[in-house]
């Protein structure tokens, strides 16, 4: 099933050649997964859109009016995934940034016949060699600027596992797609992202699922030896969402990982969510 598109809410719509999304990767993007008709976490979504903008000097996102057009891409399917792209626009030859942009919308649904699974999937992590540069403005947010994990992704050969990226000071902080925790004593842990990767939707979700189910979560960095001797490992991201790390590869050397309850807690609160919003879309 091909892919439908609405550029600044137009069908036939396009993009200029003097885009600066195209030109210097200007701008920022969003990732939701559909199921049942439901569009999912969307207030994480936006909250990460809202402070996007903020940091690059956008304006503030028209919420209604993004949602109405991605209502539209989606039309009768009920499955799939929708990328909405925000660039600043059109702009003089340069860097330097128009003073009050008109910002460029870009929404695009994948259909897809699967729907979200109730099981807990596996998948290998290999660490990656490219590594993540540390820029603290730039933390956190989805902007368009990602070759870093284009290249990482291009170093898996096993296209169904995922890539273990560290900073360029050594620190563990994410995967090529995904949020990364451990469990070490019943405590979860995840990288702090002050300096580089993205606040995934899900990792704010089991942020919050924590604190009520009085599961101790906690924020530090971690080391490859961290990982290697960790519970349990498991990587989320908002199409996944959890996937949990059965075999863990550094340099050819293979290190074998087990499920475990935390796991399976996240999991389910991350599934036990997405039933409840899709149940509230209904009524």
């Amino acid at each position: 099933m091909s892919a439908k598109v609405l550029i600044n809410g137009q069908a036939e719509g396009v993009i200029s050649p003097f885009d600066r999304g195209m030109h210097y990767g200007d701008g920022l993007f969003e990732t939701f997964l559909v199921q049942s008709g439901c569009l999912l976490f969307p207030s994480e979504h936006f909250s990460r859109l809202r402070k996007g903008c903020q940091k690059l000097g956008f304006p503030k996102p028209d919420e209604a009016l993004i949602t109405d057009e991605i209502n539209q891409a989606i039309g009768s399917d009920s499955n799939g995934v929708v990328k909405l792209l925000l660039s600043r626009g059109e702009g003089n030859r340069g860097f330097m940034p128009p003073e009050k942009p008109t910002v460029t919308r870009v929404i695009s649904f994948s259909p897809s016949h699967s729907i979200l699974k109730a099981t807990l999937k596996c998948c290998s992590l290999i660490l990656c060699h490219t590594r993540l540069a540390r820029q603290s403005v730039l933390a956190g947010i989805k902007h368009l600027n990602q070759l870093e994990r284009v290249m990482a992704r291009a170093e898996l050969k096993d296209q169904s596992a995922e890539g273990l990226m560290l900073d360029t000071d050594g620190l563990v902080i994410e995967g090529t797609m995904s949020n990364l925790f451990i469990v070490k004593h019943n405590t979860l842990i995840t990288p702090p992202l002050n300096n580089c990767g993205v606040h995934g939707t899900i990792r704010e979700y089991l942020g919050q699922a924590a604190k009520r189910d009085n599961v101790k979560l906690k924020e530090r960095e971690l080391r490859l030896e961290d990982v290697k001797r960790a519970d349990e490992v498991f990587m989320t991201n908002s199409v996944m969402p959890l996937r949990s790390i059965d075999r863990l590869m550094i340099s050819g050397a293979s290190y074998n990982m087990q499920k475990g309850p935390i796991s399976e807690w996240a999991f389910n609160a991350i599934l036990s969510n997405i039933r409840l919003q899709i149940k509230r879309s209904n009524e």
